[in-house]
């Protein structure tokens, strides 16, 4: 797995093989930030949610992120975030919440884009979109992206949260979502 974009373009990431561990393929990250080009990535404030290897926010920081919170529940996977991060010159640039996106949503702040990419043994964390919403922790203009399976139908809306696109690529789906302009 590598980093697909931007100034750490090319740099092999750590991605152990664990159960409950599916990173987020290189061709479904580079398409993300390939559709996330319209809007500015360079100098955002990012949160990656269930980060695991955390791919999907080193990805932002090398394509310009100003600061990324990663947020992952399972120990084991902090560490491989933490050498992500270092093995890429980023750890001044990142900051890990070990404990479950759950709880850890009120420690939150508002973000210019949120990344999400929980397990798909799941069922889709509508809970947690709507939460995120409601606690206003999307910046104005702010975009949530959260990866699903394929197979799981999602809603238009969630709370505060209207799903705008919705893009498939093979076992594997990107929701983004924003404040409908009424509600910001």
């Amino acid at each position: 797995m590598r980093v697909t974009g931007g100034s750490a373009r090319g740099f092999t990431l750590i991605s152990p093989k664990a159960p409950g561990v599916r990173p987020t393929t290189d061709r479904v990250r580079s398409a993300l930030f390939n559709i996330m080009s319209r809007y500015s990535v360079e100098d955002s404030e990012v949160a990656d949610l269930f980060a695991g290897t955390g791919s999907l926010g080193i990805e932002a920081l090398s394509r310009g992120a100003a600061r990324v919170d990663f947020v992952e529940a399972n120990r084991r996977q902090i560490n491989v975030i933490r050498d992500n991060l270092q093995s890429t010159g980023f750890s001044e640039l990142g900051f890990v919440y070990n404990e479950r996106v759950e709880t850890c949503l009120v420690k939150l702040r508002p973000y210019d884009i949120v990344l999400m990419d929980p397990p798909y043994t799941e069922p889709f964390p509508e809970k947690i979109v709507t939460e995120i919403g409601n606690r206003r922790l999307l910046k104005n203009k702010g975009i949530l992206v959260c990866g699903h399976s394929s197979r799981t139908p999602i809603n238009s809306t969630y709370g505060l949260l209207e799903c705008w696109d919705d893009r498939r690529y093979g076992d594997c789906s990107l929701a983004f979502f924003s404040y409908s302009s009424e509600d910001y």
